[in-house]
């Protein structure tokens, strides 16, 4: 044998051992966190990574609600989750629940080392974690990650616009799987939450939103800025301690996001009947006035009246009042000025424009409609377009008393 042909043997050897090495290496690791956290190693052309399946049956209850109220097999208006009025249905079966737990809190090096994607199925619902044993399975755990979505199918985040979409789209992009995420339709029910539980809420925090909404209290919850510490104890020392608390804390966030959907699909095919605080109605009444659906804002500030005549806050009375101006029942409107008027507030300010307007236009009662302009003028907090209002108006009741 020559001296070449001896050296490339050598080399050759001395590869294929490394490469045993890694091969006998990488699957004990692999098989330990799949162990630990009840899944399966799954491989593909790109590398491997932990799969972990989890299925809640239909008797499963979250707080105070059962998931077989939430149907497999649902038609959701599409108008629950949006600030506009859409006529388009969605199936529940084309939803895909979706949250990640990252290594940070953004930027270049933050990786989605966990992705949950949870869906409705005929045995319940199933949750499917996709999680990476070291960073070199990303792209692994993308290309099969990926497949969840396509045109047909609408994901369903909390804050996923702002953070988990943003970060999944870039490591697609990073890794070479694709340039962009498919999906039909985004729903992120943070936005859904704000507009309707914020005024009640304040905190809109998803585990606040759990207590609050469906009276459900986790245990022994680990705190998020948390997460990314566990994963990186098992990258340094493969302890997989409180790697199942993260587990779960991704389960329960899906979870509630299943429960949010049926929530909101049932205030506005109902128009808010299993609505009973002042707050939460009073912010539905909003959302139809916003989409110009004054009827049903109607039928809610009734009902607002009905619960509560004598303790309202200041601020639902007027919109209450400029709603029975908007549909004519301006005798109902009236009363509501006349007893804000006397307040120093915003909403005083404004009741004695709507008085100081209908004085002067409708009862001719220029005196009265002067001093409701001129106390509104005292307001400390007018813009400049409010002075300029007033001060036209006061000029021209003046010039009318002079007459």
């Amino acid at each position: 044998m020559s001296k070449i042909q001896d050296k490339l043997a050598r080399v050759k050897n001395l590869i294929a051992k490394k490469d045993t090495s890694v091969k006998s290496l990488l699957p004990q690791r692999y098989k330990k966190m799949a162990n630990c956290l009840g899944g399966e190693i799954v491989k593909n052309f790109a590398g491997s990574y932990c799969l972990v399946k989890t299925l809640y049956d239909f008797s499963y209850i979250h707080g105070d609600t059962k998931l077989s109220d939430i149907s497999k097999d649902k038609e959701y208006p599409l108008s629950a989750f949006s600030s506009k009025n859409e006529s388009d249905y969605i199936n529940s079966l084309r939803l895909r629940f979706f949250d990640t737990e990252t290594t940070g809190l953004g930027g270049a090096g933050t990786v989605p080392f966990l992705n949950g994607v949870g869906s409705f199925n005929k045995k319940g619902f199933e949750i499917r974690q996709y999680i990476i044993p070291d960073y070199s399975d990303e792209t692994a755990m993308l290309e099969d990650l990926s497949i969840e979505f396509n045109e047909s199918t609408s994901i369903v985040s909390y804050n996923g616009a702002a953070f988990d979409l943003p970060i999944l789209r870039d490591r697609l992009i990073l890794n070479r799987v694709a340039k962009e995420i498919k999906y039909n339709k985004h729903i992120d029910l943070l936005h859904s939450v704000r507009r309707l539980y914020k005024r009640r809420l304040g905190d809109c925090s998803l585990t606040n939103v759990e207590r609050e909404i469906f009276s459900f209290y986790r245990e022994d919850d680990i705190p998020g800025y948390l997460v990314p510490s566990v994963y990186f104890d098992w990258l340094n020392e493969e302890n997989l301690k409180d790697m199942e608390a993260v587990m779960e804390h991704n389960r329960l966030d899906i979870l509630t996001l299943v429960f949010l959907v049926g929530r909101f699909s049932y205030v506005f095919q109902n128009n808010g009947e299993n609505l009973d605080s002042i707050d939460d109605l009073h912010s539905l009444s909003k959302i139809h006035i916003r989409r110009k659906d004054q009827s049903r804002s109607l039928n809610i500030n009734k009902r607002i009246s009905e619960i509560s005549r004598d303790n309202l806050a200041d601020d639902i009375l007027l919109f209450n009042a400029r709603i029975y101006k908007k549909t004519g029942e301006i005798d109902k409107a009236i009363p509501i000025w006349k007893k804000l008027k006397s307040s120093n507030s915003k909403h005083g300010m404004q009741a004695n424009i709507e008085l100081a307007i209908f004085l002067e236009h409708k009862k001719k009662d220029y005196p009265e409609a002067l001093k409701c302009a001129q106390k509104a003028y005292k307001y400390h907090g007018l813009t400049n377009c409010q002075k300029g209002m007033l001060d036209k108006r006061i000029v021209r009741l003046l010039k009318k008393i002079s007459k």
